[in-house]
């Protein structure tokens, strides 16, 4: 095995078109805590929000508008962080109470409150950015942040009351899926909002991309979108449902271009658990929305194309095949290949020198030992770590009923080490109270229709004992990361995107997942024993997840309170991989008793005020001539034209494949391709291509003569080659972006992160 010091020589290859990055870490600095005093003042007479727990993320920001959305019972509270350290204070702008589309349906976790709010989600959906929510009783809502906007101005320059009445705002999406609603994801391009639920399916809702009147034999004359604004477009809310491979095959026959002229509902079946978390590949490789992603609580993943099957495309573990120790799946999203930074050397690229183990005929790749190398962070606080006793029933007893006044006391621990948990009684911690009294009761748990295992009850055998691992501990790793020169970790025919994972505890990278014998793990990213206090393991999950493209890091948080920011990396002899680069709240925020001794209600990541991400593409051409294909360049207009139109722009012609942003390129081994399947061809086709010769990428990649190009792809160039320029331009190396965690006593903790690119110049 070479040594560390040796290894720039042996491994870092001049390869001509790459662009290697210096092994820098994102810069990270904590703004302030906003502690529940500071918020609600004990002499004054604040409402305090409701809280809900065992949910999922119940915090979202815009990324164009200075607005946070909190979910706060089966309300949303919109707020307007203030001031460099985002200040929210006591009162919301506005309260927006959502509407149901079936307002009777029964609730799972709280029948006497069904329409708590499970998950929220800001997003694209075509031009518009959105608010999405889900409840407990299965109900889905809508809402275009620029309307919430709008009515917030409207109503300061009425001088109404705070908080405004969010009753004037009206949602442009409200469906039921039938059961208790988790996941949540949307496509930018091909607009497509996926719900998932405790039913175990998904539905997928795909809104109309042309006008029904509109003859599509016929091209049209203008170059502009010969269909109506999406706001108008989405206001139609009928549905042809698609249930059944036969009427997916007449759908195929009927929009042989992914023009629709209607909107689509189609339900995907594959999933025997809950399904926590629904992901699409929402990047512009993927523009017509074929592939989606899905994980559920038996820790599997499934790869889903949903023009082709509405049964899985692919099925594996993420990780460990044999899930050992069980854990859950919380979390995965689909990596767009390009914001991959490559790096020389192997510890660059994972943060450690990685070790390999195999595991069922699967290389696993560790770098969990990075772990150790965080800045400002420790597994161990306040004394020696003591091994809790094994969780034997991970859900609340039948027989414990909490009183208006209990609150979780501190663990106490004896002289053999093991922990027991108590109660006691408090009546000076409101608080505490609050928090208490928001648990949900253990006889609301019955219900006439039995879903599958719940979200938050270990009702199955599997998981009913759950045996600790120490990091590092109970794996025996073979090998270091030499014994991969003997099995090559990259597939010859690369036709896939990377998918990252998250479980209880662990975070797993599939590089290739269509060829998933090789997956790089960290155990235990979050591990951290308290001696002073300690929270429960149910709420030791990676439930709040963040993909941050321009930066290429994504921010993944367990819910028990602590956040892992994560760069995504690539480098020769391992191939796509990540790297831990922090872990907040800080250690030295810990020791000054900053960090809430409750757990995380929600976590929100937007652009600092004055980097705020700018509005769509204006336009969307159509109708254009692949042959001929238009760059759009923009300027932005004065301040006084910019109330008929915020842009204008001159073209001049370009090849239709070439890409204006300076990302670096996918893996050398990778070809991508933007028409029929985004992920070019392979000589080993996936298993739904096999059985299906005549799909819908097929097709779209058989036909003669010039492509005409569908409205997503249309939408994915415009808005690849979109690059307005921004105030900020010229005088920060990158976008800034704030993160706020949110916890369960109201207390709000503020980071401002950024990468300094210029540094790279001279590392």
């Amino acid at each position: 095995m070479e040594s560390e010091s040796d290894e720039s020589e042996l491994f870092s290859p001049d390869l001509p078109g790459i662009d290697y990055c210096a092994p820098l870490r994102p810069q990270i600095q904590a703004l302030h805590v906003e502690t529940v005093k500071d918020r609600f003042p004990a002499n004054k007479d604040f409402h305090r929000p409701r809280v809900a727990t065992w949910r999922s993320n119940l915090a979202a920001a815009s990324q164009r508008r200075n607005l946070l959305f909190v979910a706060s019972g089966s309300d949303i509270n919109v707020w307007v962080p203030s001031g460099p350290f985002a200040l929210l204070g006591s009162q919301p702008e506005m309260i927006i109470n959502p509407v149901m589309k079936s307002p009777s349906a029964d609730g799972y976790i709280d029948r006497s409150n069904p329409h708590t709010i499970n998950a929220i989600l800001v997003d694209d959906l075509g031009r518009d950015e959105i608010l999405l929510l889900v409840t407990d009783s299965g109900n889905v809502c809508g809402y275009h942040v620029e309307v919430i906007y709008s009515a917030l101005a409207r109503c300061k320059e009425e001088k109404l009351e705070r908080p405004f009445d969010g009753t004037q705002v009206s949602p442009f999406f409200t469906e039921d899926v039938g059961m208790s609603a988790w996941g949540l994801a949307t496509h930018k391009f091909a607009r497509l909002i996926a719900v998932s639920s405790n039913t175990g399916q998904i539905t997928v809702y795909a809104f109309a991309l042309v006008d029904a009147a509109m003859n599509e034999d016929k091209k049209p004359q203008s170059s502009q979108p010969q269909i109506s604004q999406d706001r108008g477009l989405l206001s139609d809310q009928t549905w042809v449902s698609i249930n059944n491979r036969k009427q997916l095959r007449a759908l195929r026959e009927l929009m042989p271009h992914n023009h629709r002229s209607r909107n689509l509902r189609l339900t995907y079946r594959g999933h025997f658990d809950n399904i926590p978390c629904v992901s699409f590949a929402n990047f512009d490789l993927d523009a017509n929305g074929i592939w989606m992603v899905s994980t559920d609580i038996s820790n599997r993943v499934i790869i889903w194309r949903l023009w082709d099957d509405l049964w899985p495309s692919r099925v594996y573990s993420p990780g460990d095949p044999s899930n050992n120790p069980p854990q859950r799946g919380w979390a995965v999203l689909p990596l767009d290949p390009r914001i991959f930074k490559h790096h020389k050397r192997r510890v660059e690229a994972c943060g450690c020198q990685p070790m390999t183990e195999e595991v069922a005929s699967r290389t696993l790749l560790d770098v969990s030992k990075a772990i150790e190398e965080v800045t400002d962070a420790t597994q161990l606080v306040e004394g020696t770590y003591n091994l809790p006793e094994p969780v034997i029933n991970d859900c609340l007893p039948d027989d414990l009923v909490f009183s208006e006044e209990c609150i979780l006391e501190n663990r106490s621990r004896s002289s053999t080490g093991v922990g027991q948990g108590s109660l006691r009684a408090s009546t000076n911690s409101s608080a505490g109270s609050e928090y208490a009294n928001s648990w949900f009761s253990p006889t609301s748990r019955t219900r006439s229709v039995n879903p599958l295992v719940s979200l938050f009850e270990e009702e199955n055998p599997h998981f009913r004992v759950t045996p600790y691992v120490f990091p590092g501990f109970g794996r025996n790793l073979v090998t270091t990361f030499d014994g991969l020169h003997n099995k090559p970790v990259h597939p010859q025919f690369p036709d896939f995107f990377p998918v990252i994972h998250f479980s209880e505890r662990t975070i797993s990278l599939a590089p290739y997942p269509m060829d998933s014998e090789y997956h790089l793990i960290c155990r235990n990213a979050l591990f951290q024993a308290f001696r002073s206090f300690d929270i429960s393991i149910h709420f030791d999950r990676f439930n709040m997840v963040k993909s941050i493209p321009e930066l290429g890091l994504v921010v993944a948080a367990s819910q028990k309170g602590r956040v892992a920011i994560i760069s995504l990396t690539w480098q020769e002899e391992v191939g796509f991989s990540f790297r831990l680069d922090w872990i907040v709240p800080f250690f030295t925020q810990e020791q000054k008793n900053e960090r809430p001794e409750v757990p995380l209600l929600g976590l929100a990541v937007s652009p600092v005020p004055g980097f705020e991400i700018p509005q769509d593409v204006p336009h969307i051409p159509r109708g254009v001539d692949p042959d001929d294909w238009l760059e759009f360049n923009y300027r932005i207009l004065d301040q006084d034209e910019s109330n008929d139109s915020s842009s204008h722009f001159s073209s001049r012609p370009s090849s239709p494949n070439q890409n204006p942003t300076t990302h670096s390129a996918a893996a050398p081994s990778a070809d991508f391709n933007p028409f029929g399947n985004p992920f070019g061809d392979s000589d080993s086709p996936s298993d739904s291509d096999k059985s299906e010769p005549g799909t819908m990428s097929d097709k779209m990649s058989e036909e003669e003569g010039p492509k005409t190009h569908t409205l997503p792809e249309l939408h994915a160039e415009a808005f690849r080659a979109y690059r307005p320029q921004e105030d900020w331009h010229g005088w920060h190396p990158s976008r800034h972006y704030r993160l706020l965690l949110l916890f369960c006593d109201h207390t709000v903790m503020s980071y401002e992160f950024w990468h300094d690119w210029k540094a790279k110049e001279t590392a």
